[in-house]
C-alpha cells in the first residue's frame, strides 16, 4: 500500500523482467485476493504462469548477491603497484615538504609518479627514465588531494538558475530511486574553481529538501564531459563484489519548511518526519523477506514459484541499505532529531554511516561514539537559524578528545568549496589539533568512503593525487600552486605565483589561541574599568598611535583613552601603576580599532527562517515611507554578542526588504545591551539602501531598467516623496546601491557623472573589478560582500576565483585602481562577518610587493579606517579599540579587551561565554 506523498504512481504495462512496477508485497496479495474472490462467486481462477527457467536461474543470481557485500581491498595498492605500465610517463615532484593523510611532516621527500598511480615516496629518487619530467618544489608542502565528503556540485551549479537545479526531488517527501549521477552536469565550471582549492574528490550529494532524498556518487575531479568517466569506483582494480553506495537522508527545519508550502505532499512535524521515515523502511522491509522468502525456496529447487524474483525500483534501494549495502549519509542539526533517526535505524536493522552539519554532537558524544560513527561538519557554521542556534565552535575539539573521527566539509555551494582548506584553518584555530585538522581533509574522508586504499594518502599504489601549496595548508590564505589529479596536472598557478610563493617563504608554527591569563581575573580586567596599563605590546595600529614592530613595550589606557604606546609610555605608566592602576601582561600583544561591518540582518534578525525574531520586512514599493533601521534594532541577541567578541565594535546595517527600496542605514554597538545603552546608536541616519537588480525586483520595480530611472527620477525630482531622497541628491546622505552585476555598476558611474553631487556606495561589487578604473575616477566606493568570489548568482558570475586560477583577485584589482575598499556581509551566516579581519589578511598577503607592515596597515585599514570614511563615521581610534594577544591577522590570537565607550566593555571573552578553558 502507498503511503501519500511517499512515492509517485506508477500503473502502466509491467513485463515480467522490467524491474518498475510495484513492489512484490503490492503484486502477491492481490493475486490471492482475487483468487478467493472467485472461488467464492464459485468461478475457477486462471491458472497462473509457472516460473521460466531464465527467470529462476536470473533471480537465483540476485540471491547469490544478496549475500556479498562491500568491502575495503587492502591489497589493491601492491597489485596496481606490481601491475603499473612500464611505458606510461613518469614524472618526479623532487624535494617537497610532505604533509601525509595522517597529518605527520617529513621533510626533503621525493614523489614519483608513473601514468596514474603514486610509485615512490622517500628520499632522493633517482628517475626511472630519461623521458621523466621533474618538478623541483623546493621545499612547499605536498599533501595528498583533499577529499569533501559533503558537495553539491554539477546538480547545485553555479550560477544558480532554476534550470540548473537538480539536487533534489523535492516533490515527495521520500525519493530513494532519485541519483545524483542522473542530474550531474560535467560541464559545471564549478568543478574546476573547487579543485583549484585543492579538492580532487567529492562527495556529490542529493540535497535535504526531503526526508530520504536519493543516492550520491563520488567524482574525480577530471576533465571531462562524461559523467561516467567522472564517476570513482569503489570496486575499480579491486576484488570487492560490489560497489560502495551513498544515500543521502535529512530531517528538521529543511523538509518542515518545504512541506509546509505543499500540503498533504509530505510531513510538516517532525513527529510526521518519523512517521514517513518508518513507512518507507517498512515497505523495503516487506520487499527484503519477500526476497529472501523467495531466495529459500528457489535454493530449494523453486517447487510452487510462479513470478520471478520480486523487485522495485522505488524501494530497492532502502532494502539494499538494510542488508548493509548502501552507506547512509545523514543530515540533521539537533539531538532529538539525531536520536529520532538512531531509533529508526535501530528498528529497521540498518546502520548510518556518518552525521553531517550536526552542529550539536558535543551534547550527544557518548552515543555518537558508542555507534562508531563520524562526523561530515563544518569549524564555524552557526546562530542564523534555530537548527544551530547552540552550535559551538569547539565541538570539533571536544569530538576529537572523544575519539570521534571527523571529516570537515564545505556543502558547496552554501560554503564555497575553493576555500575547503579555510574550514580545517578555523577549526585548529579553535583548538582542533593540528593533525587532526589535516586528516579531516584527507585519510577521515577516504576512510568513510571506503576507499582508503587508493586515495587520501601519498602511498605507492595509490591515486596519484597531489596538491603542492605556496604555504602550510593550515596558514591563513594558503592556496595550492598545483593540483594533479590521477597523474595529470589539473591546475597549474602562473610563474608569477611559483616566485610569489617562494618570496613569502615556507615558515609555519601553527597554534591554536592561548592566554597568558586566567578568564574573569577581575583584579586586573573587568567590564567597567577605566584605566589599565598593557604590558608586552608588540604592535599598534590604532590611528596616531601605529608602531613599528616593538619588543614587550608599553600601552596606558586611562579614563577609556589609549594615552600612549611604546618605550615613551613608561613613565606614564609607573605612574599610573604607583597610583593603583592595575597591569596586564600580554604575550605579543596587539592593538587595533574596532572593527566595522555594513551587514544584512545583524541587529534586525535574529532567525532568518523565524519571523517572530525579526524586525520584519518591506516590500521595498512605497517610496514615500523611507524607514530608519534603528527603530528596529534588537540588542542583546546571540548573533550581536559572538559578533562583539569577536572585537566587531560597529555594525552598519539597513531595514530588511525584499524590493528596490530598503531605507536609512543605521550604524550601532552589536556589544549594546539596549537601544537606552550609550552610544548603542552610533550614528542613526548613516546611508540611503537600495537593491538594483535581481533582488530589487518586485511588482512596482520589475525591471533593472525601471530601478535605474526611478533612481535617476528621484535623485532630479525638485518634490520627491521624502527628504531622504533630496539629502541623497545634494550628497548630504550617501546611497549604498546593492549590486553586484557590472551593467548595473556602469551605470550608477554614469548617474555619478550625470549627478556630480550624487555621493554612490557600491555594496556586493563582485563584479566591479572589470570597472576599477572608472569607479576610482567617480570616487565611487565599494564594500565587497562577500569579500571573495562566489559565483553563486547570474549577477556575478564575471568575478574572478583568484588564485591560482588568476593572478590576481577582484579586490587586487580594485586596490590598484584606487578604488576606495571596504568589507561587508550580505550573506544571512555570521561567520563572513565575525571573520572579516581574516577575509581582510587573505587579500594582503598576496601582495608580496608590499612590505610587511604595509601589508598589515592595509588589512586593518579595509576593516575599520576605510569603513569609517566611507561611511561618514568618526575616526576614534583612541576611544573604540580592541586589544588581543598574538597577531589577529593570523589565525591564534585571542581577543584580551574591548575598549568603548570610555571604558571596558568585555575582558578575554570568548566566541562562547559557557566554554571554560
Amino acid at each position: 500500500m502507498e503511503k501519500a506523498g511517499l512515492l509517485p504512481r506508477h500503473d502502466g504495462h509491467r513485463t515480467r523482467k522490467s524491474r518498475i512496477g510495484s513492489s512484490w508485497k503490492s503484486v502477491v496479495p492481490v493475486t490471492v485476493l482475487a483468487a478467493l474472490v472467485l472461488a467464492w462467486q464459485g468461478v475457477h481462477p486462471t491458472p497462473q504462469p509457472i516460473l521460466t527457467a531464465a527467470q529462476l536461474s536470473d533471480g537465483l543470481r540476485q540471491c547469490a548477491k544478496n549475500q556479498q557485500h562491500p568491502f575495503v581491498d587492502y591489497s589493491l595498492a601492491s597489485t596496481r603497484f606490481s601491475a603499473r605500465d612500464a611505458k606510461a610517463l613518469v614524472k618526479v615532484l623532487r624535494n617537497a615538504t610532505l604533509i601525509n593523510g595522517d597529518g605527520s611532516i617529513h621533510h626533503e621527500v621525493d614523489v614519483e609518479i608513473q601514468g596514474d598511480i603514486i610509485t615512490y615516496v622517500g628520499k632522493q629518487r633517482a628517475a626511472s627514465s630519461a623521458e621523466a619530467v621533474i618538478v623541483d618544489v623546493s621545499g612547499r608542502y605536498l599533501s595528498p588531494g583533499l577529499i569533501d565528503m559533503h558537495s553539491h556540485l554539477g546538480v547545485r551549479q553555479e550560477p544558480q538558475i532554476l534550470m540548473n537545479a537538480d539536487v533534489t526531488e523535492s516533490t515527495f517527501a521520500v525519493t530513494p530511486w532519485a541519483r545524483a549521477i542522473d542530474g550531474f552536469k560535467p560541464s559545471d565550471e564549478g568543478i574546476r574553481i573547487v579543485a583549484s582549492g585543492g579538492t580532487t574528490t567529492s562527495l556529490v550529494l542529493t540535497g535535504a529538501s526531503n526526508l530520504i532524498s536519493g543516492e550520491g556518487m563520488v567524482i574525480k575531479h577530471r576533465d571531462t564531459n562524461s559523467v561516467w568517466e567522472m564517476e570513482m569506483d569503489s570496486t575499480s582494480g579491486g576484488r570487492s563484489p560490489k560497489r560502495q553506495r551513498h544515500l543521502k537522508m535529512a530531517c528538521g527545519e529543511n523538509i518542515k519548511q518545504i512541506f509546509e508550502k505543499a500540503p498533504g505532499r509530505g510531513p510538516i512535524s517532525r513527529l510526521g518526519q518519523s512517521g514517513y521515515v518508518r513507512f518507507a523502511f517498512e515497505e523495503a522491509r516487506i520487499l527484503l523477506q519477500g526476497q529472501d522468502a523467495w531466495c529459500e525456496r528457489a535454493a530449494a529447487g523453486g517447487a510452487g514459484l510462479d513470478a520471478p524474483y520480486p523487485t522495485s525500483l522505488h524501494w530497492q534501494t532502502l532494502v539494499d541499505t538494510i542488508r548493509g549495502d548502501v552507506s547512509v549519509h545523514l543530515h540533521c542539526y539537533q539531538t532529538q532529531d539525531v536520536f529520532a533517526q538512531f531509533d529508526h535505524a535501530d528498528e529497521f536493522g540498518y546502520n548510518i554511516t556518518a552525521l553531517h552539519h550536526i552542529t550539536q554532537a558535543h551534547e550527544m558524544l557518548e552515543e555518537i561514539k558508542k555507534r562508531g560513527l563520524m562526523l561530515a561538519t563544518f569549524s564555524d557554521e552557526g546562530g542564523f537559524k534555530n537548527e544551530n542556534y547552540h552550535a559551538s565552535w569547539y565541538m570539533l575539539k571536544l569530538a576529537a578528545e572523544a575519539g570521534i573521527p571527523i571529516a570537515l566539509t564545505t556543502d558547496h555551494p552554501a560554503k564555497h568549496g575553493q576555500f575547503f582548506a579555510q574550514e580545517a584553518q578555523i577549526g585548529h584555530h579553535f583548538q582542533l589539533d593540528e593533525k587532526l585538522a589535516i586528516s579531516s581533509m584527507t585519510s577521515v574522508p577516504a576512510r568513510t568512503l571506503g576507499l582508503d586504499n587508493r586515495i587520501g594518502w601519498v602511498r605507492p599504489g595509490y591515486d596519484a593525487d597531489l596538491v603542492v601549496w605556496d604555504s602550510h595548508p593550515l596558514t591563513l590564505g594558503a592556496t595550492p600552486l598545483q593540483v594533479i589529479v590521477d597523474g595529470k596536472t589539473f591546475i597549474n598557478a602562473s610563474e608569477k605565483l611559483w616566485e610569489q610563493s617562494a618570496k613569502r617563504g615556507q615558515v609555519y608554527a601553527p597554534a591554536p589561541p592561548s592566554r597568558s591569563q586566567k578568564v574573569n581575573d577581575d583584579k586586573i580586567c573587568s567590564p567597567g574599568q577605566k584605566d589599565i596599563v598593557l604590558r608586552g605590546v608588540t604592535k599598534s595600529h590604532v590611528n596616531g598611535l601605529r608602531t613599528s614592530v616593538l619588543s614587550n613595550s608599553t600601552a596606558v589606557v586611562r579614563g577609556g583613552v589609549l594615552q600612549c604606546v611604546g618605550d615613551s609610555c613608561e613613565d606614564v605608566a609607573n605612574k599610573a601603576i604607583a597610583s593603583g592602576i592595575p597591569e596586564l601582561h600580554l604575550k605579543n600583544g596587539h592593538i587595533l580599532p574596532g572593527i566595522v561591518s555594513a551587514t544584512r540582518s545583524h541587529g534586525l534578525s535574529e532567525l532568518v527562517a523565524e519571523p517572530s525574531t525579526q524586525d520584519g520586512e518591506l516590500s521595498g514599493t512605497d517610496l514615500s515611507r523611507v524607514i530608519s533601521a534603528a527603530d528596529g534594532l534588537r540588542f542583546g541577541d546571540r548573533r550581536l554578542a559572538i559578533t562583539h567578541r569577536r572585537g566587531l565594535t560597529t555594525l552598519i546595517t539597513a531595514p530588511l526588504s525584499n524590493g528596490f527600496l530598503h531605507g536609512l542605514s543605521t550604524a550601532f554597538r552589536p556589544g549594546a545591551a539596549h537601544s537606552l545603552s550609550p552610544g548603542a546608536v552610533i550614528k542613526r541616519d548613516v546611508s540611503l539602501f537600495l537593491s538594483i537588480g535581481h533582488e530589487g525586483k518586485n511588482t512596482a520595480f520589475p525591471s533593472e531598467s525601471a530601478q535605474i530611472n526611478e533612481l535617476r527620477t528621484l535623485l532630479k525630482s525638485s518634490n520627491p516623496p521624502h527628504e531622504s531622497w533630496a539629502a541623497a541628491a545634494n550628497g548630504t546622505l550617501p546611497i549604498t546601491v546593492r549590486t553586484d552585476n557590472k551593467d548595473v555598476i556602469a551605470r550608477l558611474i554614469a548617474l555619478k557623472h550625470e549627478l556630480p553631487a550624487v555621493n554612490i556606495i557600491v555594496h556586493g561589487g563582485g563584479e566591479a573589478h572589470l570597472l576599477a578604473r572608472e569607479l576610482a575616477e567617480s570616487r565611487i566606493a565599494v564594500i565587497l560582500a562577500p569579500f571573495r568570489c562566489s559565483q553563486l548568482t547570474w549577477e556575478v558570475r564575471n568575478c574572478l576565483p583568484g588564485p591560482p586560477l588568476n593572478d590576481a583577485t577582484g579586490p587586487d584589482i580594485l586596490l590598484d585602481a584606487g578604488v576606495k575598499l571596504g568589507i561587508g556581509i550580505w550573506d544571512h551566516r555570521d561567520r563572513w562577518v565575525t571573520n572579516a579581519l581574516w577575509e581582510a589578511s587573505w587579500l594582503v598577503r598576496g601582495r608580496v610587493d608590499v612590505d610587511a607592515e604595509r601589508r598589515g596597515e592595509l588589512a586593518v585599514e579595509l576593516v575599520t579606517r576605510n569603513m569609517r570614511e566611507i561611511y561618514g563615521l568618526e575616526v576614534r581610534d583612541e576611544r573604540e579599540f580592541v586589544v588581543y594577544e598574538g597577531d589577529p591577522l593570523e589565525y591564534g590570537a585571542s581577543v584580551a579587551l574591548i575598549v568603548e565607550e570610555g571604558e571596558v566593555q568585555r575582558c578575554w571573552p570568548d566566541v562562547e561565554e559557557k566554554y571554560v578553558y
